[in-house]
């Protein structure tokens, strides 16, 4: 696929993340394959709303920028990093976006369920919860499942492709709405 085209495909999911509320401002990191080991990511301290194709950095599987200038600091690449990297065998889901959010009703839930290790969503559906002071535990956990809350940081979940990433997320976020309507 043309990366103009990703560029553009690209902006649009980030507004439509901040338009729905999941991204405030200039936080949050949300990711897509490019070309092979080449990445896609919003910048540093832009407003997510106001991004255009040209703001977007390019960096390799490190969070470096492969155009020069600033990358990504590897605290908020980590999570991207590791899912991308556990899930390239063959066999494997091959992922190419991600994002880490903050979607309201997920992290409401969150807190009304204080402490747990895995957040309920209803109806059997959970999503785990991390400690993201280890390193390792993060990456364990990321290569078991594209989807965790990083307690501190926000919802993490990664996907083949940009309009999975969205649905999922919105399924995610109103799964959660429902969860605190019925009294969490």
């Amino acid at each position: 696929m043309d990366e103009s085209l990703i560029r553009e495909q690209f902006c649009h999911a980030v507004r439509q993340l901040w338009t729905r509320g999941m991204i405030v401002g200039a936080d949050g990191l949300v990711s897509c394959e490019v070309h092979r080991r080449r990445y896609l990511v919003t910048p540093i301290g832009r407003r997510r709303i106001d991004l255009n194709p040209s703001d977007l950095i390019c960096v390799d599987i490190g969070g470096e920028n492969v155009h020069g200038g600033e990358g990504v600091p590897l605290r908020l690449w980590q999570p991207h990093r590791d899912v991308y990297q556990s899930h390239s065998d063959p066999g494997d889901t091959m992922l190419g976006a991600s994002a880490l959010i903050e979607p309201a009703n997920v992290l409401a839930l969150l807190s009304k369920q204080n402490g747990a290790d895995r957040l309920d969503l209803g109806n059997g559906q959970t999503i785990p919860v991390i400690d993201t002071d280890n390193d390792g535990v993060v990456r364990d956990a990321l290569s078991q499942s594209t989807e965790a809350v990083l307690r501190g940081e926000g919802l993490f979940i990664a996907a083949a492709d940009l309009s999975t990433m969205l649905n999922r997320i919105e399924r995610i976020d109103l799964m959660a709405a429902v969860k605190l309507a019925a009294g969490g």
